[in-house]
């Protein structure tokens, strides 16, 4: 008697805690399968980026198409956030493009993605309507990852163009880093787009992953208690403040100028002409803003080193700094570290003249090689 009534309170308390674990072990399933999908994101990057399901293509859910209102990611849900109407697309390999032609492929980070950007202002679609080529935002991903994409093996583009905010220059890899894990992913990817169904359950998983709720209560937390800090100066958010102006040792520079040569090499010989194009941060062109004022040299002092070694380079720091200075234009959000539009139809203009001038260059010389030959 005893023994049935000991069994009787297990299995009592066994119900009890299940149903208190339910919630939380069902919640993330909600969150995945009925709630919209940028329920608790404040922007469609956080909403369609993967996390943990590593197996897909791409950087992003695959044939996506999203509107929302964003916030700039230095200070969401804040008093100083910015609210913008973005629109975004992603292709059938989870990149931000409305299709898959790339006859100008731009390779690099989230700016080069657009970050609270909508996706007519994004630097593929501007560079497309100047240059009237099919221009592909490879971003943000590697040089690495486009040496082991087998479709662009296949059909491989015009010329590559490498950008990259100026604080992540230092971190670029070298030719040849994770080249095996790059070729499985893109060998995953392809079989899981292969199949509506794969596809659905890998974003789902994905999805889950996130724990978009949890994440989103604990920023709240932070933020209303002080723990979460902010670069603030003069009501503009930086991303790293002073530590961006860091002064450089020309060793560094040289190891560097020494990876960048090396995309140059590696893409050479696939018969496809290279081009680098740095990104300014923030605190490079609002450095007045800062305590110190001072100007950083990094990028002109790398531009240099790189041209000795014959890799072409634009050069937007110059631009950005008339810009700014003399016309008194923004060129970065107030609550974000990334571009606005106007920085990067500066920069679309910049890059497409001097693509111009690499394809008036390559006609030129195929031309006396022809009558050469004559």
């Amino acid at each position: 008697m005893k023994q049935k009534t000991k069994t009787k309170e297990v299995k009592r308390l066994f119900r009890k805690l299940t149903l208190l674990v339910m919630p939380f072990v069902l919640w993330p399933f909600v969150e995945a399968v009925v709630l919209p999908m940028n329920f608790f994101t404040f922007r469609i990057w956080e909403t369609i980026s993967v996390n943990s399901v590593r197996l897909l293509s791409g950087p992003f859910y695959p044939n996506m198409h999203l509107r929302m209102e964003e916030e700039g990611e230095l200070a969401p849900r804040t008093l100083y956030a910015e609210k913008k109407q973005v629109e975004w697309y992603t292709d059938p390999y989870g990149y931000r493009n409305r299709d898959t032609k790339a006859e100008v492929l731009l390779i690099g980070d989230s700016n080069i993605t657009g970050a609270k950007l909508s996706q007519e202002e994004t630097l593929a679609e501007v560079l497309e309507k100047q240059l009237g080529k099919e221009v592909y935002s490879f971003a943000p991903a590697t040089v690495n990852r486009f040496l082991g994409t087998r479709r662009f093996e296949e059909h491989p583009p015009e010329v590559v163009v490498v950008s990259s905010i100026e604080r992540r220059i230092p971190e670029l890899p070298a030719v040849g880093a994770t080249g095996i894990g790059n070729k499985l992913r893109d060998r995953t990817g392809a079989i899981i787009n292969s199949s509506k169904m794969l596809t659905w359950l890998a974003v789902t998983a994905d999805r889950i992953s996130k724990f978009a709720f949890y994440h989103r209560t604990l920023a709240n937390i932070e933020r209303k208690f002080g723990k979460k800090e902010y670069i603030n100066y003069q009501s503009e958010f930086f991303m790293e403040g002073e530590y961006a102006n860091r002064t450089f040792s020309d060793q560094e520079i040289d190891q560097i100028a020494d990876v960048l040569e090396g995309y140059k090499h590696a893409l050479a010989e696939r018969g496809i002409p290279f081009v680098f194009m740095p990104i300014p941060n923030k605190e490079n062109i609002y450095h007045q803003l800062l305590p110190s004022g001072r100007k950083p040299d990094f990028l002109p002092r790398l531009l240099a080193a790189l041209e000795k070694r014959g890799v072409k380079v634009v050069d937007t720091q110059k631009t950005f700094e008339h810009l700014y200075l003399h016309e008194k234009k923004k060129l970065y959000p107030a609550d974000d570290g990334h571009w606005n539009n106007t920085a990067v139809a500066a920069a679309a203009q910049l890059l497409a003249q001097h693509l111009h001038q690499v394809e008036d260059s390559t006609e030129n010389n195929t031309r006396h090689l022809v009558k050469q030959l004559d």
